[in-house]
């Protein structure tokens, strides 16, 4: 089973976000797979878990808090890195919830049996902590995604996969795609440098990933002992 852990929010009808396509991605590649993330307990939250059950993606770990509105989101909603951001009209909607690390290890102590975890977009060192004990006590392989230009993650196993990507929602080079196909690979038991590897070469047509500070000029970042192999910036965007 692949577990994946970030925001979900809801675009139109279908449920969105890089996190959510990933999880899609796997799951249409035949994967079981669970999603942790939170939603409001509102009727957009209904729709974005009814999609979900659609698409056989798993939910008993999504959370509902009826203090927040479950995140929606317009065509307009994507902003690029250089950009400066609007002003927050007067009238925006409530803020999406946002997960705790207390929510990600009870939910980790939930699910059982899972051999990947995928961590998009941690909030806080806490949250990425406890799905890197999980990964530890179940043997599981750790994916983390984790913005662009952000510092290596500290204290991660020596075979976590760790990339950088924009956080936006739109992924219009289909990251959250290749890295469903990649998990879902590694959770059917190829071996995770050919998965990866696979990863990579599904990437060099154009990619959403981008180096964090401390990796240097490639475009992709890979912890382990098989690095010097793979070969750091193997797969990322110009």
């Amino acid at each position: 089973m692949i577990v994946v852990i970030g925001s979900a929010v809801l675009w139109g009808d279908a449920p969105d976000g890089l996190a959510v396509r990933t999880a899609l991605a796997a799951a249409a590649s035949g994967a079981a797979v669970q999603l942790i993330t939170k939603v409001g307990d509102d009727p957009a939250g209904d729709a974005l878990l009814l999609a979900l059950a659609r698409a056989k993606v798993g939910h008993v770990a999504v959370l509902r808090d009826p203090a927040f509105a479950t995140g929606q989101r317009s065509s307009t909603d994507d902003v690029a890195p250089e950009a400066e951001p609007e002003a927050e009209p007067e009238s925006a909607s409530p803020p999406a919830p946002t997960l705790e690390a207390a929510d990600v290890g009870l939910a980790l102590r939930y699910l059982t049996d899972y051999r990947v975890i995928v961590v998009v977009h941690p909030g806080t060192p806490a949250l990425l902590a406890e799905a890197t004990a999980a990964a530890g006590w179940g043997g599981a392989h750790l994916v983390v995604v984790v913005g662009t230009g952000d510092e290596m993650p500290a204290g991660l196993p020596d075979d976590a996969r760790v990339l950088a990507a924009y956080p936006i929602l739109d992924d219009p080079d289909g990251l959250g795609e290749r890295l469903g196909r990649y998990v879902a690979a590694v959770d059917g038991g190829e071996g995770t440098r050919e998965a990866y590897l696979g990863f990579v070469a599904a990437a060099e047509a154009g990619a959403a990933a981008e180096p964090a500070a401390e990796a240097g000029a490639g475009p992709g970042i890979e912890t382990g002992a098989d690095a010097a192999e793979a070969g750091a910036g193997a797969e990322g965007e110009p």
